[in-house]
């Protein structure tokens, strides 16, 4: 059981609240409160170790145990959470009461029926009588003394990767290539300590074929060489008499057992002292594994190599060195070394066969080891077109039971068992989500906050959910989606969304649905991942519904949905949504497709008074009901992807005391609604701009991201426009790190900025600007991002010469629209204090030529430029384009846009500098 814990975390605080909090109890009651406490927190105490075992290695009576312990925990936050609500005076109607003899129904009708400690003692009466229930069973079946056991040895699926022949490898030149060039790239530090680059990617990938491949062609030029596996539980010891063997076989072929490490790590300094190894470390999980083995490869200079393969990035960053991103196999790729597998030649491959097949290849994604065990598994059915559909179904339902299958499976475990458990947690989560969804970051943060997925005490959840993200990237357990091109409209950098393999969503379906952490309906009515045992549960945590039709309304209707805590919905809302007032602790929904809905379907939203988490994509109303401001619970509300222009908030908006963000495309703020009563919001994106709107926004003390958008109304003068903008921007909140504004307006300045706040760290102005303000210097010190839009003006070294002083900068984009027709070069000087921070540059002109000096941006890693290359060439007279880029050390993407024109002697230039650079960039012509 690897999500047991979730509900423990987040149910233990809570208790402690309600002793301290202002609830009124009595003595007596605070004391079996407290005891309560206790006993739960050993209870989760053993819920943790069992979530390290790997579920193959547990207890059947010990999976029952952690099942039951999870269920009476999400039942008892349940009523401690509805009880702590109506504590504070609001009465709920409609509970359900069937389960745990009522407890729910009596915390939400306590105070009305009542209000006396008598009936809070028989609430946690009940509670703790069902609490030593389960720890009688887990004293019984003693759970407290489980741990991880040896795994079974079995054959390392990626053992066939380092003897397959070189014709059967498909893909594999061009990384291969680019791999050489950089390892045998020497210079004076690679002669010096060993050079180090690491292959990064997910399991399956082919990190073990490249490895093995780069050290079969390259062995010839080293004196020694030798081939660990470090794997998921190393033996540190046998790994060092592995490495010492094929150093040496004759003088090491029989080491004493006794030798202890420390005398193996000698023995293998003494070796490479004065010899050139190559040096494959293949597999490495961790880091500490790392740290010990680096100290017998101290003795490897005279241009020694080191070749890495590991599933988790932040490994290799720890590592050091080079760090190279194996992507999936091209489609053509895939198609081939799916072919070799089954057929002799290509030109028996019969053509009837071509749409399964690439629905097949699809599922597999480009990763090798996902084509090479559906091809093994389809050399053992009939060539034909049924057989072949009748695989590519069986590939997403978790259905077939091969060892072609078992064996990728077994990879893909390896990794999920090595994440933490509030990572299976988080991962989890996802497989409510269809197949090749693109899923947002932020979106997916939310709602763990919302679930109490993230539960660190005294750390800002946002960014811990972001990290929890990264690290799931990282291990390559997810995909990330536009990692370059993709600006966050806050700032956010990086991956804004995430997808999944299929095969990693085919793994944490059938997880999700053997511990009966999520239930998902697809088209046809079946439940995904479940077996028929499975089916029959009647309670339902996680609700999600895919493409469902009416046909769905039969299995909803036979479900408990009364204990929902999540519910998604993924195609018409209006068609498949089940009648709100079902779900009684509902603490999230997201509804894809709101396009059917009006507000007659979402009135019944006032009743999901634990609701934290409310998104509602594609929206036709023009205002929102007033029964949104009934959701005294809600932290999250998401209504981007709207059809309308503009959506009115609610007068009722303003009773959302804990709502921490509103993220919309356009919305309204109606006169009359105050905002002083919440106190917890921090985010409103986006609010059109109004006197009414800055008066209200202005008493946000803890207001940290603001995006206001301006309509501009014609019979509104350019002076009036300057003096609400200016008006407004002077009541921005004192603590503001954000600020957006975007409108389609033309500003000779905004240097009646004169109080800004002292704590931006972004900044985008999407207003045409005749001036880059002048209130934008190094006394910003907090400023990370900054987007400019000017307007008939150009880029002046002066420009950047002011901007280079922001001490913190670390995004930059400025583009000149309609420039005047004079543009001078830029070069960008060499200075320690330049642009001491910037990693990413964007600038867009037609008419722009850039020089980078030695010494300048020297973190600079992505940049962007933009312009009309057949103007610039005339204007500065020159078809080199020779930007400099070799002095740019940390550069890793460059991208260029020719404003569609194309120049190929301008391509063929930058092209020849990039391929020249020593870190080897990608470069994009868009």
């Amino acid at each position: 059981m690897n999500i047991a814990t979730g509900a423990m975390n987040t149910l233990l605080p809570k208790l402690a609240e309600l002793v301290v909090g202002e609830y009124k109890l009595q003595k007596g009651v605070k004391g079996e409160i407290k005891e309560l406490e206790k006993e739960l927190t050993y209870i989760s105490a053993a819920l943790r170790k069992v979530s390290e075992v790997p579920v193959d290695q547990l207890d059947e009576q010990v999976k029952v145990w952690a099942r039951d312990a999870r269920e009476l925990s999400y039942d008892i936050e349940d009523a401690v959470d509805t009880f702590m609500l109506r504590g504070k005076g609001r009465e709920q109607e409609g509970q359900d009461t069937s389960s745990l003899k009522g407890l729910i129904g009596k915390a939400a009708n306590l105070y009305k029926k009542a209000r006396n400690n008598h009936k809070i003692h028989n609430v946690i009466k009940d509670i703790m009588d069902q609490v030593k229930k389960v720890s009688e069973c887990r004293d019984r079946y003693k759970v407290d003394n489980i741990a991880a056991g040896p795994s079974l040895v079995s054959v390392d699926p990626r053992l066939e990767a380092m003897y397959r022949k070189a014709a059967e490898i498909v893909g594999i030149d061009g990384p291969k290539s680019e791999l050489v060039k950089r390892l045998m790239n020497e210079d004076i530090s690679s002669l010096q300590q060993p050079k180090i680059i690491s292959i990064v990617g997910v399991g399956g990938l082919g990190k073990t074929t490249l490895a093995n491949a780069l050290l079969q062609d390259l062995k010839a030029k080293f004196d020694c060489h030798f081939f660990v596996s470090v794997s998921f539980n190393p033996d540190i010891k046998k790994i060092f008499k592995n490495i010492l063997v094929q150093l040496d076989e004759n003088k090491y072929g029989h080491i004493d057992e006794a030798w202890e490490i420390n005398l193996l790590i000698n023995k293998i300094i003494d070796f490479l002292k004065n010899r050139r190894c190559l040096c494959v470390i293949d597999d490495l999980w961790k880091e500490l594994p790392w740290d010990t083995i680096k100290l017998a490869l101290q003795g490897g200079t005279h241009g020694s190599k080191i070749i890495i393969t590991t599933r988790n990035k932040a490994v290799a960053e720890h590592v050091g060195g080079g760090i190279y991103e194996l992507k999936p196999l091209s489609n053509d790729d895939s198609r081939e070394l799916f072919y070799k597998r089954i057929f002799d030649s290509l030109d028996n491959f019969p053509p009837d066969l071509s749409k399964a097949t690439e629905k097949i290849l699809k599922k597999c994604g480009g990763v090798p080891l996902a084509i090479i065990t559906t091809a093994s598994l389809l050399a053992t059915k009939p060539r034909c077109s049924v057989e072949w559909e009748k695989v590519n179904n069986f590939i997403g339902s978790g259905s077939e039971n091969s060892p072609h299958v078992d064996k990728m499976n077994t990879i893909i475990r390896l990794s999920y068992n090595d994440l933490p458990f509030h990572l299976k947690t988080c991962l989890l989560s996802l497989s409510k989500y269809p197949e090749d969804q693109v899923i947002r970051k932020d979106v997916l943060v939310w709602s763990w906050i919302a679930e109490g997925f993230i539960t660190r005490v005294g750390s800002n959840l946002q960014e811990t959910g972001e990290g929890y993200f990264n690290e799931l990237i990282n291990r390559s357990l997810i995909q990330p989606v536009n990692v370059i091109s993709h600006f966050h409209p806050l700032g956010e950098r990086g991956a804004y969304a995430c997808q999944l393999h299929d095969m990693v969503l085919e793994l944490i379906i059938k997880l999700s649905a053997e511990e009966g952490f999520a239930t998902t309906l697809l088209s046809d009515g079946e439940q995904a991942g479940a077996s028929s045992h499975q089916r029959e549960r009647e309670i339902i945590r996680r609700l999600s519904l895919h493409n469902s039709s009416n046909a769905n309304a039969s299995i909803t209707e036979r479900k408990l949905l009364s204990k929902v805590r999540s519910l998604d919905v993924f195609g018409r809302a209006d068609l498949m949504m089940p009648v709100l007032s079902r779900f009684c602790v509902l603490r999230v929904l997201q509804l894809e497709d709101c396009s059917g809905l009006d507000n007659n379907h979402l009135k019944d939203l006032s009743n999901l008074y634990l609701l934290k988490f409310l998104r509602l994509q594609g929206l036709k109303v023009t205002e929102l009901p007033e029964s949104i401001g009934k959701l005294e619970s809600l932290e999250t509300l998401d209504i981007r992807g709207a059809y309308e222009s503009v959506i009115m908030l609610p007068l009722s908006f303003g009773k959302l005391g804990k709502l921490v963000r509103l993220h919309a495309d356009s919305v309204e703020l109606p006169d009359g609604v105050a905002l002083e009563n919440m106190k917890s919001l921090q985010e409103l994106v986006a609010i059109r701009l109004t006197l009414h709107a800055m008066t209200e926004i202005g008493k946000l003390r803890e207001l940290k991201a603001l995006e206001l958008f301006i309509e501009e109304e014609p019979e509104t003068s350019t002076d009036n426009w300057e003096e609400l903008v200016r008006t407004c921007l002077q009541m921005c909140p004192n603590l503001l790190q954000v600020l957006v504004l975007r409108a389609p307006l033309v500003l000779r300045s905004m240097d009646f900025m004169a109080r800004v706040p002292s704590g931006l760290q972004t900044f985008m102005c999407n207003i045409h600007l005749m001036a880059i303000p002048r209130w934008i210097d190094s006394s910003l010190s907090c400023l990370t991002v900054l987007s400019i839009l000017l307007w008939r003006a150009r880029v002046q070294l002066e420009h950047l010469d002011k901007l280079a002083g922001l001490p913190s900068l670390r995004f930059l984009r400025i583009r000149a629209l309609s420039p005047p027709h004079e543009q001078e070069k830029l070069v960008i000087h060499s200075s320690p204090s330049s642009f001491p921070c910037l990693t990413e540059l964007r600038i867009s002109c037609p008419l722009m030529f850039l020089k980078f000096q030695p010494g300048a941006m020297r973190k600079l890693q992505r940049f962007c430029l933009g312009f009309d290359a057949r103007k610039t060439a005339e204007h500065f007279r020159t078809n080199t384009f020779d930007y400099g880029f070799e002095n740019l050390p940390s550069l890793q993407h460059v991208v260029i846009d020719f404003f569609n024109y194309e120049l190929p002697k301008a391509q063929d230039a930058i092209r020849k500098t990039i391929n020249d650079h020593p870190n080897h960039p990608s470069l994009d012509f868009s």
